[in-house]
């Protein structure tokens, strides 16, 4: 994205802008559109969310997005500073006051759209949101990131933390995470591997990393593209504990993912809460389908 295309951005009128967007829409992502639209033509609308009808109406006229609302606009002409680390030769940003780094890989314009997905993601109106003002990290807590990724997470509740723990598989995140974690190294454990239910070379479970003391506080994030369950299947023993347990688990990765998570939060004694809002999810070998996106759950202390 150049400095042109930036000050385009700025000066034309919104609805300019998509306009010319929708006209200059990648093939494969009209494909995918047109395939989304054409797909629930043969459903009865009277039988949709009103929510997802909105977002079929929205595509009618905007291009393919997994968040066709109009709640995501505010985010389509946002250019973050993006700032050049000479020394470590990549790009990073400034979130919430704190250098946020990223992959060699990345381009400037890529950190641009990077960071525009995770604002929508954690947009107050989003159903990815993690945190909201009822439910958040309580101080001093143990936080397990698993799917860091870019690490906003993390990064806004590292000050909150006693101990955190970033499990990302994919090489190119973890360097960047360790450079943005440099801060907080004394307090931060970074495991490059897949979050699973039990521990093996290239696997790491929730019970094979804690070891639960008394009245210890821990908050538990799962973003780890449809691994979730079997995740939750590995804390049998943090479960067992006693103490309280927050989490964010992610329920759109797989089509039947939410009635599977729900069923084991309530074997584990959790109450929780089902975000508001759907994802568009569509991948070449299943049908479009909008989907919950996140459960926010607690298990308070025992006795």
């Amino acid at each position: 994205m150049n400095i042109l295309q930036r000050s385009w951005q700025k000066i034309v009128p919104y609805r300019i802008l998509v306009f010319v967007r929708f006209l200059l829409e990648p093939k494969n992502l009209k494909l995918r559109r047109l395939g989304v639209l054409n797909h629930f033509k043969k459903i009865d609308p009277n039988t949709l969310a009103p929510e997802i009808v909105g977002g079929l109406n929205y595509l009618k006229s905007h291009k393919y997005s997994p968040f066709p609302f109009a709640w995501t606009q505010k985010w389509d002409t946002f250019i973050p500073k993006v700032y050049r680390d000479l020394e470590h030769q990549r790009f990073y940003v400034l979130f919430e006051g704190k250098r946020m780094y990223f992959p060699r890989s990345y381009s400037e314009t890529r950190v641009i759209w990077s960071v525009r997905s995770i604002f929508k993601e954690q947009d107050v109106e989003s159903p990815h949101l993690y945190l909201t003002p009822d439910f958040q990290v309580d101080q001093e807590s143990i936080v397990i990131d698993a799917g860091v990724a870019e690490g906003n997470f993390a990064l806004s509740v590292v000050e909150k933390a006693k101990c955190l723990y970033l499990i990302e598989c994919e090489e190119e995140w973890m360097d960047a995470l360790k450079l943005t974690f440099a801060p907080w190294k004394e307090k931060v454990v970074f495991i490059q591997k897949f979050m699973s239910d039990v521990e093996g070379e290239s696997t790491v479970s929730i019970d094979s990393l804690l070891k639960p003391r008394a009245y210890e506080k821990y908050f538990i994030k799962l973003d780890i593209e449809g691994f979730e369950q079997k995740a939750l299947a590995g804390m049998k023993n943090l479960v067992a504990s006693g103490n309280t347990i927050k989490m964010n688990v992610c329920t759109y990765h797989q089509q039947e993912a939410l009635p599977e998570i729900e069923a084991i939060l309530k074997d584990y004694g959790f109450k929780w809460q089902v975000s508001n809002g759907y994802v568009l999810f569509f991948q070449p070998w299943e049908e479009p389908s909008f989907r919950k996106v996140l459960i926010r759950g607690e298990k308070a202390k025992r006795g």
